[in-house]
């Protein structure tokens, strides 16, 4: 079990596993909720963060209100509502996705619980570099 950055009283506990068959990672929380990103919607997230911020920290970035109005800073959250297809509810699992990209080995936590930052540690280009490490964690719970 995993579970997101927030401090102690914050902090949600869940789940995730990789579904080779469906290329996509899902995610469920403590309160049975569900968040599902394929995998070239990871390997797009990827290669934005490497091109806005480098190897450089870039925040959590979901507040849902200011998601919804247009005010949130460029981060994890802003970038997957940039895809396009996405809904705030989906870019608010950012605090989800972000700890499993962390558990894989791609991102490195700031370890604060508060002003929550992320940073790339490997330059991530092809989606056969990003299966094998979600594939790590592919039996459901």
């Amino acid at each position: 079990m995993s579970f997101t950055r927030g401090g102690k009283k914050r902090r949600k506990h869940f789940d995730w596993y990789y579904d080779s068959n469906l290329q996509r990672v899902l995610i469920v929380n403590e309160d049975g909720r569900e968040h599902k990103y394929p995998l070239s919607e990871i390997h797009s997230i990827l290669r934005i963060i490497h091109h806005r911020f480098g190897t450089d920290y870039f925040p959590l970035a979901n507040n849902v209100e200011k998601l919804s109005n247009g005010t949130e800073g460029m981060g994890l959250g802003t970038i997957i509502l940039e895809l396009g297809q996405s809904t705030v509810a989906h870019a608010q699992g950012a605090s989800y996705l972000g700890v499993v990209l962390e558990e894989c080995g791609f991102f490195l936590w700031n370890g604060k619980h508060r002003g929550i930052e992320w940073k790339l540690l490997l330059k991530i280009i092809e989606t056969n570099e990003i299966e094998p490490c979600l594939n790590r964690n592919n039996q459901p719970q």
